[in-house]
């Protein structure tokens, strides 16, 4: 990490933890971070007071931390947070937990500095995205690979970006999870299609998940630190919520419904790993089997191995 870069940031730590604390703050400081130590939650929205750039660390274990408000409070205090869990429990469950409250990532004690530095260069990239992103906005320009008045993605960043997440999974072996929603049945014109990506990104956890244009009618959904069944989970909780009087609250037929082909890369598949292209035409095989079976209908399974 650059340490002009790193300047611009402050960082608070928060952890009952003395030692790992230590070697957090020395790691943070190395790599040129103005970092500032707290006991409890409420120091935590204080010490961002007037900041416009920062990132929070904070163990998932502080005494009478509720991580959800955290994230909330923090997110109203400083413009451009980045919240990381520090987790005691390196659990599927855990993990799922701490981005359900609204963490951006999540660190498993003991930290190493080799994956601090990625999680913090990740962090970066992050809010300088979101940073570009507003701006451009607030000028009314029309981005080419980034939608401003939505969070789609085009076809061409989903298989850059999936590319990296996968690489970023295989480091630090943690899982991706991959749907791939269609629209069935009936024609929908462009406005209608973008309607209903627009629709799945309500339902997904702010900032951590993303969605893009795969095909002509269908979206990709990239699940981080998402195992199959957590992917599976996702998709029926998305069938559920994108009910007829969803679709009618955003101009969509009413007798629209879902069909979601689920797809991973985890820990419980160990046999080869996959390429963005082998997760997507995993998940795509997954999407034709659920349209065969009828409308609203979902089908899982892993990528094919090499």
């Amino acid at each position: 990490m650059k340490r002009a870069t790193a300047k611009t940031w402050k960082a608070i730590l928060a952890d009952s933890d003395n030692e790992a604390l230590a070697s957090i703050r020395s790691c943070m400081q190395s790599f040129g971070y103005d970092t500032e130590r707290v006991r409890s939650p409420e120091a935590v929205v204080s010490a961002l007071a007037g900041r416009t750039r920062a990132v929070v660390i904070a163990s998932a274990a502080l005494p009478e931390l509720d991580a959800a408000r955290l994230c909330r409070d923090v997110r109203g205090t400083a413009r451009n947070a980045y919240v990381i869990l520090l987790l005691e429990d390196n659990t599927a469950e855990a993990i799922e937990l701490a981005f359900e409250a609204g963490a951006d990532d999540v660190l498993p004690k003991p930290i190493s500095e080799a994956e601090l530095r990625a999680r913090l260069n990740l962090a970066t990239r992050v809010v300088a995205l979101e940073d570009y992103r507003n701006r451009m906005h607030g000028e009314g320009a029309l981005l080419a690979e980034i939608s401003v008045n939505t969070t789609l993605h085009s076809r061409r960043y989903l298989e850059v970006e999936l590319g990296r997440e996968l690489d970023r999974a295989r480091r630090f072996a943690h899982p991706v999870g991959l749907l791939l929603a269609q629209a069935q049945p009936g024609e929908l014109d462009e406005r209608m299609v973008r309607a209903y990506g627009e629709l799945l990104c309500e339902h997904l956890r702010s900032r951590v998940d993303w969605v893009a244009r795969y095909g002509e009618r269908s979206f990709a959904v990239v699940l981080p630190e998402t195992t199959l069944d957590g992917a599976a989970r996702v998709a029926l909780r998305l069938q559920s919520s994108l009910d007829g009087d969803a679709m009618r609250s955003v101009g969509l037929p009413s007798m629209l419904r879902t069909n979601i082909g689920v797809c991973a890369f985890d820990r419980a598949w160990t046999l080869d790993l996959p390429s963005p292209q082998s997760l997507l035409a995993g998940a795509e095989a997954q999407l034709v089997s659920a349209t065969r079976e009828g409308f609203g209908r979902i089908a899982r399974g892993y990528p094919k191995a090499h």
